[in-house]
């Protein structure tokens, strides 16, 4: 066993003590911790387990573990082919994959339709964390998981497509031929050393036999970056080619663009040149086939290594978990992200952390009051107080306010405390018997008939916040932050379902909301924003009015990046203006002092 790049496992007595289908499970936090880890060394995890896929989700979520998992295959079909769709997916080869499963006739059946896997007991967990297989290597912004989340896509959308061509054309696949090695030479290094399954002459080269390659003029030397309508992945590949020669002494792609044609296109932009493959290879190439669904375009990356002379760059990104799509493409434009988005908590409940007045109140309110409501509301979490918007070291906030813009408040009879709870009033409209059916129907746990009496009982109704409440959280929030802040604001446009009341009021308060926001930006000094009006369309809109196609995440980032560039820009002009009539001064001073000494001079001698 030497590298591997993928553990698939099974649930029941593996992942946890007990078998969900017959009660409840023990989970082991061993195992927990561990997938945790790998993700962050760069090593994906999978599921190939024979339960209910509802259920097993379900318990994962309360685990806090289920977005670590790729390709999760949970039903009850035999596990040989689906470990063997999963490895096609996630276009790896089987002697990169470790199956851990308690069950010897699962490991045999595996081994069967996937030759060379690792199929391995329980018994093999405690020997992963320190096993040279595992090393991996650093990637705690967890990029590798976000390229597996657009294969994930990928291969979801694929299946509805009778003609892989058909879903080919359809992507929207371009790629940018790129020549600045100085900023990316160590992912070049990488892709040469790391690369097998597309290397075609497998060479291994030194940082400085790349240096020297690069410095000879009778050799091209390209990175390829790629990216399609489902997302970015970055520089996939490399080539070299002796001119002298017309011979390729390097072409290589990382497994991540493989199935897109990607590998033939590029040999084929470059005219058939010769090339000497050595070893098994993934993909042949051919001297005929032109691709003619990729097509070459610019570097669409927006330039922010200049800001690197005036300041590393740290952004605090906060609000609902939809902007999570934007760290991928962020994670190409060498900013620093922290983040603090909404969540789900231990009842299934997604908490709404991002409203503006929580997080005023996570500094006004008493801890005993936090604490109240906290142990009250089965929609809260013990976290939802804390935030480090007010502490934490970083340059920019990026704040998506849209939970103020649809949530209801309701307020405290006995504390006065806001509480952000449903939309358009729903829960205020609601029989107990709608909001029980209703948690149930989404699996809200602890949302019972006595929740409904009490909070009915203990908290009075307040509505969306107002204009004119919304724009004091946002003077407060300005008040006690000296940072920069670029607001996101909502669409204008209508949704899917806008036929429907409830979406026709989500637009015309989106309207409402986004004229106080303007207003807001107009009148105050360092305070930014990201508007959406200017990149969303009526087909980029995914399920609802709040929610976009994943297109919409990639220029939205684009265009962040663009705002700090211009933020720092001018904050670096203001300081040389400030050098400048500081030098200015220092000069006329100095002039100034001469003129006095010369003048006493002159006195002395009269």
């Amino acid at each position: 066993m030497k590298t591997i790049k993928l553990v698939i496992w099974d649930l029941d007595d593996t992942f946890w003590e007990g078998t969900l289908s017959e009660g409840e499970v023990i989970p082991i936090q061993a195992n927990i911790e561990l997938v945790k880890q790998l993700t962050d060394r760069g090593i994906m995890n999978s599921i190939s387990s024979k339960n209910d896929f509802d259920k097993a989700k379900q318990k994962l979520v309360e685990l806090h573990i289920w977005d670590c998992f790729i390709f999760p295959t949970i039903n009850w079909q035999p596990k040989g082919n689906n470990i063997q769709t999963i490895i096609e997916n996630a276009q790896l080869r089987a002697q990169n994959v470790l199956f851990l499963d308690d069950n010897h006739l699962n490991l045999e059946e595996v081994k069967f339709y996937n030759k060379k896997i690792w199929a391995k007991t329980p018994d093999f967990i405690s020997s992963i964390d320190d096993h040279e297989a595992f090393r991996g290597k650093n990637d705690l912004k967890r990029e590798r998981l976000a390229h597996y989340r657009i294969l994930e896509e990928k291969a979801k959308e694929r299946s509805s497509y009778s003609d892989n061509r058909e879903f080919l054309n359809s992507s929207e696949i371009k790629v940018a031929f790129l020549d600045d090695f100085e900023a990316n030479i160590d992912r070049v290094i990488e892709l040469i050393q790391r690369t097998n399954q597309i290397n075609y002459t497998k060479q291994r080269i030194t940082i400085e036999n790349l240096k020297d390659i690069l410095s000879k003029p009778n050799y091209e030397c390209k990175m390829v970056k790629v990216k399609d309508r489902f997302g970015e992945y970055g520089i996939v590949g490399f080539y070299a080619l002796d001119r002298s020669v017309n011979t390729l002494e390097h072409f290589l792609f990382s497994c991540r663009s493989m199935n897109i044609g990607l590998e033939q296109f590029v040999y084929a932009h470059l005219n058939f040149p010769k090339i000497s493959v050595v070893g098994e290879v993934t993909v042949e190439l051919d001297h005929l086939i032109k691709p003619d669904w990729i097509k070459i375009c610019d570097d669409w990356s927006p330039k922010i290594q200049d800001l690197k002379d005036i300041q590393s760059i740290t952004l605090f990104l906060k609000g609902a978990c939809d902007l999570k799509q934007m760290l991928h493409y962020l994670t190409y434009k060498n900013v620093e992200i922290h983040t603090e988005f909404n969540g789900v908590n231990d009842n299934n409940h997604p908490v709404p952390k991002a409203s503006t007045s929580i997080l005023l109140q996570s500094q006004s309110l008493a801890s005993e009051t936090q604490s109240t409501l906290i142990k009250k509301l089965p929609f809260f979490d013990e976290h939802i107080f804390s935030t480090k918007v007010f502490h934490e070291k970083y340059d920019v906030l990026v704040y998506s306010i849209l939970f103020d813009y649809t949530m209801d408040l309701y307020k405290s009879k006995s504390s006065g405390a806001i509480v952000p709870y449903e939309s358009y009033s729903d829960f205020k409209n609601e029989s107990k018997e709608q909001f029980i059916s209703r948690c149930e129907m989404h699996k809200f746990n602890n949302m019972t008939g006595k929740f409904y009496d009490n909070f009915k009982s203990d908290f009075e109704f307040i509505g969306q916040i107002s204009p004119e409440s919304f724009r004091d959280n946002l003077e407060m929030i300005r008040s006690k932050l000296s940072k920069p802040i670029i607001f996101i604001n909502g669409t204008e446009l209508n949704s899917p379902k806008s036929n429907t009341s409830e979406y026709k009021k989500a637009k015309d308060r989106h309207i409402q909301m986004n004229q106080v926001l303007d207003g807001f930006c107009v009148k105050y000094d360092n305070v930014y924003l990201l508007d959406v009006r200017k990149i969303v369309t009526e087909a980029d809109i995914h399920h609802s009015i709040r929610h976009y196609n994943r297109n919409v995440y990639e220029e939205m980032s684009n265009e962040l990046v663009s705002i700090v560039q211009n933020i720092y820009q001018l904050k670096f002009q203001k300081k040389m203006l400030i050098y400048r009539i500081y030098k200015g001064y220092k000069l006329l001073n100095t002039y100034a002092r001469e003129v006095v000494r010369q003048g006493r001079r002159l006195l002395l001698r009269s």
